[in-house]
């Protein structure tokens, strides 16, 4: 396996198929969930927090891309998880999310700079935070998902739109 760093916000992971075989992974087949598990345990971190990952698999490799969220991050509330699951079908593909159980609400954390984010607030309330409440979440709330929440919520509930 070999990391290697582009720039201060982005690296790389190359894993041979020897190593993914280890792992009971296949290059072609392996998900975004599943190279995420891989990243992680590689820098030995529980949580990467948001990031965008893309998958190159090869013959005798896989190639990740790994790109982390810059700014920060808006938060939305959702009553319920059919709300959160309505406004994850109506937004666009990737955006880089983080999911908390946090007062009796599904609070998504995003980090996103274009118009995806309206599909949110026509399913959930915008929360005007200031960024350090992501902070606050990740110590007094039940974190759900960090960083590919929309991806997995899709890919789990709505299958047809992943």
């Amino acid at each position: 396996m070999d990391i290697q760093a582009i720039g201060s916000r982005a690296f790389t992971v190359y894993i041979a198929r020897e190593e993914l075989e280890r792992r009971h992974l296949d290059p072609e087949d392996i998900t975004v969930g599943e190279a995420r598990d891989i990243v992680s345990s590689v820098l030995e971190c529980d949580a990467l927090g948001a990031v965008k990952l893309e998958l190159y698999p090869g013959r005798h490799e896989l190639l990740i891309f790994v790109k982390r969220s810059a700014g920060e991050p808006e938060f939305y509330s959702f009553p319920d998880l059919e709300s959160l699951l309505l406004a994850v079908g109506a937004c666009g593909d990737e955006i880089a999310a983080s999911l908390f159980w946090y007062d009796g609400a599904y609070i998504l954390a995003v980090w996103s700079g274009d118009a995806r984010r309206a599909c949110l607030s026509e399913f959930g309330d915008t929360l005007d935070l200031p960024a350090g409440f992501l902070l606050h979440l990740r110590e007094h709330a039940r974190i759900l998902r960090e960083g590919d929440a929309v991806e997995v919520l899709r890919r789990a509930f709505l299958p047809g739109r992943a």
